[in-house]
């Protein structure tokens, strides 16, 4: 019983401390106080170190020989790495869905690219925030065909430290209004329910990587990139 309390408490951890890392209030290669964590946590410093610990694995936490753990510092080059292999994990999950989604997937994805299309219009802006989640819940109806978990528990990897470098370089655009492009979106569809494999994936590659420079660039202009 004491062991299931202390997983739990340290499951409680990981969740608490991986939300001060991406919404920033740890920052990139700041120090993880341990008694700053127990303190504001109510918890003991041996869950604590358990979870900096699982977290280490995620990418979000780095940790030091004989200074203990602190938030993962931001390279160009880790960025780099990180989108490419992000993008060529999608594209593959991507491929399989469409090698194996049926009537309920391309339902999914042709109702998640509608509602895209009320807010990606040429003639309107739309608030950031907004766009973002309907953004995220078309692309997870393009993969929700894909029947192999092992891949999708490596895609949520890449998503935990996307979402990370996402707030970091646009959590002040929240609030904003932008404008969206809805054609690329819309040619990704079609092109998976044609099941034109070579050419969807191809597509959703390039569009994953359209963001890369207009993040770094971001996150440097921010002081985030060392």
């Amino acid at each position: 019983m004491q062991d299931v309390k202390k997983e739990t408490m340290a499951s409680c951890c990981v969740n608490k401390i991986c939300n001060l890392i991406i919404e920033g209030k740890l920052l990139p290669g700041e120090k993880i106080k341990g008694d700053y964590i127990k303190n504001l946590l109510a918890v003991g410093l041996s869950p604590i170190r358990e979870a900096l610990s699982r977290l280490v694995n995620t990418g979000l936490v780095e940790s030091i020989d004989n200074v203990g753990f602190r938030v993962a510092h931001i390279t160009r080059n880790g960025l780099y790495d990180y989108y490419k292999s992000y993008a060529k994990i999608e594209v593959l999950i991507f491929k399989e869905a469409i090698e194996c989604g049926r009537e309920d997937w391309e339902s999914n994805i042709v109702a998640a690219l509608y509602r895209l299309s009320k807010i990606e219009k040429p003639e309107i802006k739309v608030s950031y925030e907004v766009w973002a989640v309907q953004n995220e819940d078309f692309h997870q109806a393009l993969i929700s065909g894909c029947p192999l978990n092992g891949l999708k528990n490596i895609r949520d990897n890449f998503m935990l430290l996307k979402e990370w470098y996402n707030n970091l370089a646009y959590g002040h655009l929240k609030g904003d209004l932008i404008n969206v492009n809805h054609s690329e979106h819309s040619k990704i569809v079609k092109l998976a329910l044609d099941r034109k494999i070579d050419s969807a994936c191809s597509l959703l590659y390039q569009h994953t990587m359209h963001g890369l420079e207009s993040l770094v660039l971001s996150l440097e202009r921010l002081g985030y990139i060392v």
